[in-house]
């Protein structure tokens, strides 16, 4: 499929989201996330191990850093302790 240059990123994104719907009617996502940042955590976790290992140590990592915020403001070593556990 060809997109036409004039399409913008929205029309672009729902199209991309429409077909994606459409080739993989079943498709679910393992990962556990209340939130979109909690599910781009949870995703960029997934790429060093097992989503069931993401699953069982984000519970309490999302506890401890509920938003954005308290992850900017954590030390990396307090938030590596529950990542490497």
């Amino acid at each position: 499929m060809i997109w036409s240059i004039t399409v913008n990123k929205k029309e672009l994104a729902l199209k991309c989201v429409e077909t994606l719907k459409k080739e993989y009617p079943d498709a679910i996502c393992s990962l556990t996330a209340r939130t979109p940042l909690q599910l781009l955590i949870a995703t960029r976790l997934s790429a060093q191990c097992t989503d069931a290992r993401v699953n069982l140590v984000t519970p309490a990592l999302f506890e401890s850093y509920p938003t954005l915020d308290a992850f900017c403001e954590a030390d990396r070593e307090d938030v590596e302790k529950f990542i490497h556990s």
